[in-house]
């Protein structure tokens, strides 16, 4: 069975085409381990279709989740990689041969979700 259930606060929001990808803070159990002196996970959700609905759903916000997993392949560029990176490192490549890296991602798919303190 594929089914997730995950409430919490939603710390970064952004586009990807026309879906609203969330980061949402998880806090854990208080019976379950501690992960590195912190109590919170940090899951990566997606509302397919969410940017174009203007769903609502905002930095800050406390929101619960319904949906499931879906893990995917992707390419990451070289440039696209350096533009996130710390320090900050300007380069053009202009090579149509940019180094590519293969990547895997999880996420949570959103099928029905609940903003706890806030408007919907």
């Amino acid at each position: 069975m594929n089914e997730v259930h995950l409430q919490g606060r939603v710390m970064r929001t952004w586009r990807f085409r026309g879906d609203l990808l969330a980061r949402i803070s998880v806090p854990r159990d208080p019976d379950r381990p501690r992960k590195n002196g912190t109590n919170f996970d940090y899951v990566t959700v997606r509302f397919p279709g969410g940017w174009d609905k203007r769903i609502g759903v905002t930095d800050g916000m406390d929101i619960r989740v319904h949906g499931f997993i879906q893990s995917r392949d992707y390419e990451e560029r070289l440039s696209d990689f350096l533009k996130d990176a710390e320090p900050k490192i300007e380069v053009d490549v202009p090579d149509v041969r940019e180094p590519r890296a293969k990547r895997a991602t999880t996420e949570v798919v959103v099928e029905r979700f609940t903003i706890l303190n806030g408007r919907r």
